[in-house]
């Protein structure tokens, strides 16, 4: 043995420089034994492999230049040959050969395959276009074997017998493919043979297949130049179309699927509401959860029964929504046929919880704004019952207002700090960081109203386009015209509200402003018992609740003093009989005090004697009378002297001019005469008070509905007003007056005048009543909006609106932070109460699907370019073009990448990489027909590796999750450092720690509400022992968050694809 091919012997080791074997580890890798025997005197080079990669060739066309010429025999992938026979006896397989039509097409597939997952760069890109002109010039020969499968990977270089005659040349076999894994990166077993007789085999079995073999020179060229991303044909405003169709894939042909199935008889297909199916399905696949928030009267009710019906007939469904909508989904669910489906009232979510929930796999909340507030029993209630289920919160609520308010519904179906949307894990970070913004502005600033806007922005832009289906009329009107015309339907015009002004005369107005003077001093002790204690420090966490209650009861006399004389007479004399039984028991020296009462589930009641009854017949609390401060008695005594101060000024009061205007216009207002019209009051007293008074003008043909009133009675109410009902011929009532009971989910179109009598303080109350009459199919073409307005009959000199404004500036005065009691929106003055109550309800809402437009683009192409449709649909993934814009301020490249249900798009210019939204990215790509390509500059792959490198960041790594982590605040975050200290406690079981682990995780991952961990933290501060504590804190965790997830589809599922770029060079229009 000669010192090079020594192996170890003696305990030495000596360095091989000749051995026989690669095995791709340093040093000896193929790619530079190729590389090394290219360069000395290589004549001809022989392939025989069943994997080749175009791809991989950048690494070796330089070594190969001078290598006069190169043939590549490839094999098929064996999972495209058919078996032929089968011979049991020898347990053999034969192969049936594949026909040259047949391989040639598994070629351009395979090609497609490797182009769609090998690096993008200019190297890759040189390498393949030398590759390329090989082919065509005859220097690289091509061909496969289609008879059986090739397993062999045999590389024959042979030498140029003129220049080394000595050296026929070397043989190299084993397992690796030509590719640059087989070439350098995998770990493989590679041997050199150089003798003759080995080389001289080698290459006759070669040639042997190669006669059989099949020329593919002109296969390979077209399919990389035709369907792989070294295409350099495709123009602008094809990359645009190719854009649109690979953005809206899944709903494209959505406006020909048969969806007759899921339509009861009699129904109108309107493409819109099925639009409306397919994306609310593609939503609830990637995240879980979707808002169905289509603006008032375009049918949501019915989209969600259709999308129930659209899911495996075997899943169970279950309805939550207010009491008074009960019946009216259960009929819709059994006209549209929806099977194994519940509906429940949102009152009973602890009975459906106490029933079980696993059979679910789909919860729709109904009029979901109502669990806006996270601290309450109901939304804690209703987290349990959507856990580890997909949901669809249905609500036509504007999206404006608190950022807390749609933040708060996100968390019923993702996880505060293990989000999937857009990328954004950290959800609790993401809208904390966009409220530490608004903090810094003072309140009711420009900055602020400003920085509002733009969270809202953000809101829209990264979370709810991704979550949310909402399309306004105008929208519905501009890209489904067609449909639109085909059924016949319009929707009616709804403009400005119209004003019906009514004046107090002097006496009246005199009793108005001592009424405003006294509500604002009144202290409302009766309401507020907790704030007069001496000792407070027990009750602290109710003090907040009891400071509402007196805002409250404050909103409640506000409102009803300005809903009718009549109504604010009745409440006042509920107030005084309230005072006078409290004092009486006060003077018992025992007093009893309602624990619980939640001021939110009130305020859309407009009935007083319910309210009374839950302010006095709840869960109580005793108290001594010398438990409270002197002044608590003498509050009590001045408030009950100040109502029947009130109550006598108001006796004196004979005249009601607000009905009397009413009446004038119901006989002489052509809008209202003669007309089917709607009242609506928040108060019960108000509206049967206008019943009494109105009898006489409209005898029998006119009702009155309350939250007390009949089912019965409501039927005959639809079958007055609700034109699907027209055909029963039980048309009784022209005039309904009712409470907002009526406001939701009752169909009253027949009617096309609104009249609102009393002022509606929260302005989107007043969309979801106009929503009952301004439906789609109502035959009116106008809708008639009526807002009742005081003024004072001595200021007649003022012009009008400041007339207006003047009252209802006295409204916000006396009311002053309570104010938010009767309003919802981010900011309340007298002046915006004013416009919303009197601007144009046709103007714009905020939609969150603007890009309806651009589906609308490629259905156009589709239907009126089949042949350019064709085009599209078949250029390749990872297509790119240039095109000089104006719109960068330097060159750029834009990249379209999805991952499963993730759809995003990057832009990299020279200073900054970052995401953009769909409508963002759309407005660079677009261009016209004749738009003209430019060319690639080498910038292009750099920016391309950024785009693809801030996607993969996107995605965050699991340990960027754990850091991110520590992100976690408030409650949760004290909870996880509790957590954390009790562990150190010796006494606890290995199960107890283990299960003290599993908690952590829960609050690390911002599974558990708020009110779960707000409870947890009163616990830790009165019980001191760990193990007590420990077994207080698992009973507070409803059991529901300790089961495993059902395993759901993640948003990301799947392989990443990069579907196209853009590379934008600046400049100005071409």
């Amino acid at each position: 043995m000669n010192a090079e091919d020594e192996i170890t012997m003696g305990g030495t080791s000596m360095v091989q420089t000749d051995l026989k074997f690669f095995t791709n580890e340093p040093e000896r890798d193929l790619y530079h034994r190729f590389a090394a025997i290219f360069k000395s005197n290589t004549q001809f080079f022989d392939v025989l492999v069943g994997y080749f990669r175009a791809s991989g060739f950048f690494r070796m066309y330089e070594a190969l230049e001078d290598v006069e010429k190169i043939r590549i025999l490839v094999g098929l992938n064996v999972d495209r040959y058919t078996v032929k026979i089968i011979d049991r006896i020898k347990d053999e397989e034969r192969y049936a050969a594949v026909s040259t039509t047949d391989g040639k097409e598994i070629i351009t597939d395979e090609i497609k395959k490797e182009f769609e997952t090998a690096t993008t760069s200019e190297e890759v890109e040189k390498g393949v276009r030398v590759f390329i002109d090989w082919l065509k010039s005859g220097k690289l020969e091509m061909r496969m074997y289609t008879e059986a499968p090739i397993h062999a990977k045999v590389y024959i270089m042979r030498k140029d017998q003129e220049k080394v005659p000595d050296t026929f040349g070397s043989v190299i076999t084993g397992s690796s493919n030509f590719s640059e894994a087989g070439l350098v990166n995998n770990l493989e077993f590679n041997v050199e043979l150089k003798d003759y007789a080995d080389v001289k085999f080698a290459l006759d079995k070669f040639e042997e297949l190669w006669a059989k073999g099949t020329d593919i020179r002109e296969t390979y060229i077209e399919a990389v130049e035709q369907h792989t991303w070294m295409r350099d044909d495709i123009t602008p405003y094809q990359l645009y179309l190719k854009t649109l169709y690979e953005f809206f894939k899944e709903e494209i042909n959505a406006d020909k699927e048969n969806f007759e199935t899921l339509l009861p008889p009699g129904y109108m297909r309107l493409q819109y509401q099925i639009d409306a199916v397919t994306q609310a399905r593609q939503k609830l696949d990637a995240y879980n959860g979707v808002f169905i928030s289509d603006v008032v009267g375009l049918g949501k009710t019915y989209i969600c029964a259709m999308l129930a019906n659209s899911f495996h007939r075997n899943t169970y469904k279950l309805i939550v929504c207010p009491p008074v909508l009960v019946d009216y989904w259960r009929n819709v669910l059994q006209e549209f046929d929806v099977a194994r489906c519940d509906v429940e009232s949102l009152g009973k979510l602890e009975k459906i919880i106490e029933k079980g929930t696993d059979k679910y796999s789909y919860v729709f909340v109904d009029e979901a704004h109502r669990f806006r507030n996270s601290g309450t029993d109901a939304f804690t209630e209703l987290h349990q019952i959507c856990h580890g289920k997909k949901v669809i919160l249905i609500s036509a609520t504007p999206i404006n207002n608190y950022t807390s308010d749609i933040e708060n519904q996100i968390y019923l179906f993702q996880s505060k700090q293990s989000g999937t949307i857009n990328g954004i894990k950290n959800i609790e970070g993401f809208f904390r960081g966009l409220n530490a913004k608004l903090a810094k502005k003072p309140k009711g600033s420009v900055a602020y109203m400003e920085q509002l806007r733009e969270n809202s922005e953000i809101i829209r832009d990264k979370l709810l386009r991704e979550i949310m289906v909402r399309r306004t009329r105008s929208e519905i009107q501009q890209y489904y015209a067609d449909d639109l015309t085909k059924q016949g339907l319009t929707f009616p015009k709804v403009g400005s509200p119209e004003k019906i002004i009514y004046s107090f005369d002097e006496e009246t107005d005199d009793a108005f402003s001592q009424t405003i003077n006294i509500i604002k001093d009144f202290k409302y002790a009766r309401y507020t018992p907790l704030l007069y204690l001496k000792d407070k420090k027990k009750y602290a966490t109710m003090l907040v609740a009891q400071r509402n209650m007196g805002g409250f009861m404050k909103g409640i006399l506000v409102k009803r003093l300005e809903s009718s004389f009549y109504a604010f007479r009745k409440t006042l004399e509920r107030f005084i009989d309230s005072y006078e039984r409290f004092i009486a028991m006060y003077k018992t020296g025992k007093i009893y005090i309602s624990k619980k009462v939640n001021i939110y589930d009130l305020l859309d009641d407009g009935n007083m004697e319910k309210l009374m009854y839950f302010i006095e017949q709840q869960e109580v609390m005793e108290f001594e009378a010398k438990e409270f401060s002197s002044n608590f008695i003498r509050d009590l005594q001045n408030d009950l002297a100040q109502l029947k101060s009130m109550q006598f000024i108001w006796s004196l009061i004979e005249n009601d001019p607000k009905l009397d205007e009413f009446k004038r216009n119901l006989t002489t207002n052509q809008i209202m005469k003669n007309k089917k019209i709607i009242v609506f009051t928040e108060s019960t007293e108000t509206a049967q008070y206008l019943y009494e008074q109105l009898k006489e003008l409209y005898k029998e043909r006119i009702i009155y509905f309350s939250g007390q009133s009949s089912s019965a009675l409501k039927i005959e109410i639809e079958d007055s007003f609700n034109p699907k009902f027209k055909n029963k011929n039980n048309d009784k009532y022209d005039l309904l007056i009712t409470t907002d009971v009526l406001a939701e989910g009752i169909n009253l179109h027949r009617a096309n005048v609104l009249v609102n009598y009393d002022l509606p303080w929260n302005p989107t109350r007043i969309m979801q009543r106009v929503g009952r009459i301004n439906r789609v199919g109502t035959e009116h073409d106008r809708i008639y909006v009526c807002n009742f307005f005081p003024t004072a009959q001595s200021k007649k000199q003022m012009p009008l609106e400041e007339r207006i404004l003047e009252k209802l500036q006295a409204f916000h005065d006396t009311l002053g932070e309570d104010i938010k009691y009767l309003s919802d929106a981010e900011e309340v003055s007298s002046q915006k109460l004013f416009s919303d109550l009197t601007s144009d309800l046709d103007k714009e809402e905020i939609s969150t699907n603007p890009e309806l437009a651009y589906l609308a683009i490629i259905r156009q192409v589709r239907d009126n370019a089949p042949k350019l449709f064709s085009l599209i649909k078949r250029l390749p993934k990872k297509a790119k073009t240039g095109k000089v814009s104006e719109k960068v301020e330097e060159d750029a490249t834009i990249t379209f990448i999805r991952q499963g249900a993730l759809k995003t798009f990057f832009i990299s210019s020279e200073t900054e990489t970052k995401q953009l939204s769909f409508i963002q990215a759309i407005e660079w790509i677009k261009a016209e027909p004749d738009e003209v390509k430019t060319g690639i500059s080498g910038k292009f792959y750099k920016q391309f590796d950024n785009n693809s490198i801030a996607f993969d960041e996107m995605l965050i790594s699991e340990e960027e999750v754990s850091m991110e982590k520590v992100m976690v605040a408030g409650n949760d975050a004290k909870i996880i450092r509790l957590l954390k200290a009790m562990k150190a406690e010796p006494r606890l079981t290995d199960d107890q720690e283990e299960m003290i682990d599993k908690m952590i995780s829960l609050w690390e991952n911002g599974e558990i509400p708020a009110k779960v961990s707000k409870d947890v933290i009163k616990k830790s501060k009165v019980v001191g022992d760990v193990l007590e504590l420990y077994f207080e804190i698992v009973k507070l965790i409803p059991p529901i968050y300790f089961e495993e997830r059902k395993k759901q589809k993640a948003q990301v599922d799947g392989e990443k694809q990069i579907v196209l770029s853009c590379w934008m060079k600046k400049g100005g229009t071409q």
